[in-house]
């Protein structure tokens, strides 16, 4: 049995590769951005009209293109694999292939290119080594294999964690054995491929005995990437009220929808609440401009009308919003700050998660782009009209609005300076830019890109809390 699941390609930065190559790099992930084993990838060239399946451990693909030289044949056999799980927390390990006996060294550099591991092996035996890597400090790294002045370089993103930083030797097989397996630490398909060319991916993974695919993804390539393939057993909760909670209540009495996006389980309205979670009551603002340079928690009416309350609940500002609580940026972000018990002020990474999930649902995209999805956060109300196709405007045919449920609604309105009668959706996060200023993550209604804006913390803007 297959199940049908949502995939995320993630553009990172360039892979260390020769300027001819392109280094397609898979790993797999659940809702929560746990790690996922995948099973196999297929991919296909659409416009040369082929087709590759790499299966683990390989979750790399190299493709040449028709003028370059290939890796493999150019450092004859000398190769050194993607590590995996790539980025990784800590620990990773990584391949590599000699199919000459001799001296190796091995080396990693940080993003500065100071050198915080290195091992000499002298020598390595003909045949594919195993190598752990632990690294203590997130960051950018190039880890650099040389022999006999043939030289193989891979680039690894890793999100802190380890032990130290050391080159720790696992183990080897022979060349005999790989040949016999048909697995190969680093893939690279003899098919021809050139820059532009269109690709089609599609990955597999087995999730409690149950093998899932993910949908498939279809662009021209470039230029070298990773693709994080996204797996989730179940969508039909997306846009449903949360389970177990379909409401929730604020210390005042007001009761507020949910709604299922992902793993993440948030509020459908803004909140609206005068107290925090104490029962101290929150400054409300005589008008929007007596927030301005305050560092004391304030609210203030939407549109300064107390009528308006229900519908776009209050603007805060951030001391409010954080209730003498510090920046963080986890993923949950465990700030309670102004929202109810039980939920929390979401950081810029949950935002990022929210968005992210977002983006690889394809009844979520505008036009069949994972970039325009600002139409499906945004409510079938309230936006101002902005007269063009689907992938420019939140405002332009709002009926095909809110797919997700969330519902944002517009309550910054630039007035009659704008030419272009733009009106906003803004949320605060719990993440700091700087002293002064932190992300606030919004919706404009003559684009369907979501905004992800540093803003002064004297701003009022909505908040939606999410589910611990």
């Amino acid at each position: 049995m297959k199940k049908t699941i949502c995939i995320l390609a993630l553009s990172l930065m360039g892979v260390a590769t020769f300027a001819q190559t392109v280094t397609l790099t898979f790993t797999g992930r659940d809702a929560v951005n746990q790690y996922v084993q995948l099973d196999r990838v297929v991919i296909t060239n659409q416009t040369k009209g082929w087709q590759e399946t790499i299966y683990w451990p390989d979750t790399t693909l190299i493709m040449q293109n028709v003028t370059g030289i290939d890796e493999s044949v150019a450092n004859g056999g000398f190769v050194l694999s993607q590590n995996n799980p790539n980025p990784f927390t800590g620990t990773t390990d990584v391949n590599l292939t000699v199919a000459d006996a001799g001296a190796v060294t091995l080396e990693i550099a940080d993003g500065n290119g100071r050198i915080v591991g290195a091992n000499n092996y002298s020598p390595l035996p003909t045949g594919t080594h195993q190598f752990r890597i632990i690294l203590s400090a997130a960051g950018t790294y190039v880890m650099t294999a040389r022999q006999n002045g043939k030289t193989s370089s891979i680039k690894m993103v890793c999100n802190g964690a380890g032990n130290g930083n050391r080159i720790e030797y696992v183990g080897t097989t022979a060349v005999e054995t790989l040949r016999a397996t048909s697995l190969q630490p680093k893939s690279t398909t003899t098919n021809p491929f050139t820059f532009g060319d269109q690709m089609e991916y599609v990955g597999y993974a087995t999730l409690n005995g149950t093998e899932i695919e993910s949908p498939h993804i279809t662009q021209a390539q470039d230029s070298s990437q990773m693709f994080a393939l996204l797996f989730s057993e179940d969508l039909s909760l997306d846009g449903q009220p949360c389970p177990g909670t379909p409401t929730l209540t604020d210390i005042d009495g007001n009761v507020y929808h949910t709604v299922w996006l992902g793993a993440q389980c948030w509020m459908r309205e803004n909140l609206r609440t005068t107290r925090f979670p104490n029962g101290d009551t929150i400054t409300d603002a005589t008008d929007i401009y007596e927030m301005i340079d305050a560092t004391e928690p304030y609210l203030y009416a939407a549109y300064s009308s107390a009528d308006s309350v229900a519908i776009y609940g209050y603007e805060y500002n951030w001391p409010a919003v954080m209730h003498q609580e510090t920046s963080s940026d986890a993923n949950p972000s465990g700030i309670q700050g102004i929202c109810p018990t039980g939920w929390h002020v979401p950081s810029d990474a949950e935002w990022a998660q929210l968005i992210s999930y977002v983006r690889c649902i394809p009844t979520f995209q505008c036009d069949g782009s994972s970039s325009d999805i600002a139409k499906s956060l945004a409510a079938t109300t309230g936006w101002n009209s902005y007269i063009n196709s689907c992938s420019c405007c939140v405002g332009n045919h709002t009926n095909m609005n809110n797919t997700t449920g969330f519902s944002a609604l517009p309550i910054l309105n630039s007035g009659t300076t704008d030419p272009y009668n733009t009106n906003y959706a803004f949320f605060w996060t719990t993440t700091a830019y700087n002293e002064n200023i932190v992300w606030a993550y919004g919706i404009a209604s003559n684009s369907t890109t979501i905004l992800k804006w540093p803003r002064d913390l004297t701003y009022g803007f909505s908040v939606r809390c999410v589910r611990d």
